[in-house]
């Protein structure tokens, strides 16, 4: 039996490719004569950079830019070979929540100021075209400190975090305009949320990051009053309430206000894979991530796998830290079952030891001895 195992990261315990090995090896153990297909994927969050650079047009130029605690970190930038004119960026090794060690975390005062410095990285390289994977991160504060990166005003505030946000009086986007002449900017994402309200970055993110009930609440109202100060953009449009504005703490609505084009953050790694041909080619499908719960659900890595499986007629399985989403809510995406390696809902002592551990159990399941049938 052909395996693909395509499984997400899982956020603060193992990346994707970490994963994906880890399953390949513990499903080995109980079905050692099925083929195995290893691909790391993501929807623009952790494991964007690493899925594109698969594409062997793409080359990693290593940077440091500042991280969301504003300490300078080495990360890369992905650029096309050839020319050298598109740029991609992945938040999540930039200002991600796992680049945070200590607790509790306070996201309401990190900045995304880093993201703005590897866009101007990008430009020295001559892109003219950015694309920037969202997911992962650990702030709420609207894109603020990127546009500050780019020359926006004034700066001592937008660069404090989100909180921050509720003393603007006023915005100068002028400087970042010039500063991004002539350069188009694409948001890679699956995560299509508005800026504002249940889903939006404060209320519907904003606990996974580290911000209590309370502090969600003074988030949202900085966004809001954020969002007021800064207006519609020239075409008349509010990015606010444009789906892909609340992604990455509000990231994505910073990036708006540049006149980004919200894309599938899957669809990139889709190309960069061939993943659709690989399902294709599949008799199973093995998908997983962290947490499978209704965000998993909503346009996130697993549910565009499941989808593309589901139109090739191939059956998922997936894998997960947690399984908080019932039978009915997967099963109707083509997946056939859905198992967790931590039961308790706590995070295992040794995450790999068990996830490889679920691997073999389920497939003792799924791939019985072929000398017994």
């Amino acid at each position: 039996m052909r395996v693909l195992i395509a499984p997400d990261s899982f956020t603060g315990t193992l990346t994707s490719s970490q994963a994906a090995e880890t399953i390949a090896q513990g499903w080995a153990q109980a079905a050692p004569w099925d083929e195995l297909d290893i691909a790391a994927i993501s929807d623009g969050g952790p494991g964007f950079l690493d899925a594109i650079a698969m594409d062997a047009g793409i080359e990693l130029l290593p940077i440091f830019v500042k991280s969301l605690t504003q300490q300078l970190i080495p990360t890369a930038i992905g650029l096309t070979k050839v020319d050298q004119r598109t740029a991609y960026i992945e938040s999540a090794t930039i200002i991600g929540s796992a680049l945070v060690a200590i607790f509790p975390k306070t996201p309401e005062k990190y900045s995304s100021f880093g993201i703005g410095e590897a866009i101007l990285a990008a430009k020295e390289q001559g892109a003219k075209k950015v694309i920037v994977g969202l997911g992962g991160t650990g702030l709420v504060d609207g894109g603020a400190g990127m546009l500050a990166a780019l020359g926006a005003r004034p700066a001592e505030l937008l660069t404090q975090g989100g909180l921050a946000l509720s003393d603007l009086t006023f915005v100068d986007l002028e400087p970042v305009i010039s500063a991004v002449a002539g350069m188009e900017f694409q948001i890679a994402t699956d995560v299509l949320v508005p800026l504002l309200g249940e889903r939006g970055a404060a209320i519907g993110f904003g606990a996974q990051k580290g911000a209590d009930r309370e502090t969600q609440i003074q988030l949202e109202k900085s966004l809001q009053h954020f969002s007021f100060v800064l207006g519609k953009r020239s075409d008349g449009k509010d990015p606010a309430l444009i789906l892909g504005a609340g992604a990455a703490g509000g990231l994505g609505f910073g990036l708006l206000h540049l006149n980004a084009k919200v894309q599938s953050g899957f669809s990139f790694v889709d190309a960069a894979l061939g993943l659709t041909d690989r399902i294709a080619q599949a008799d199973l499908v093995i998908t997983g991530e962290g947490a499978f719960d209704w965000q998993s659900m909503h346009g996130k890595a697993i549910a565009q796998v499941a989808k593309t499986a589901l139109q090739l007629g191939k059956p998922v399985v997936v894998l997960a830290g947690r399984v908080e989403v019932g039978r009915r809510e997967w099963s109707a995406q083509g997946i056939v079952g859905a198992y967790a390696a931590a039961h308790d809902g706590e995070i295992p002592e040794d995450p790999q030891m068990s996830l490889s551990s679920l691997a073999t159990r389920v497939a003792r399941t799924y791939s019985p001895n072929p000398w017994q049938t």
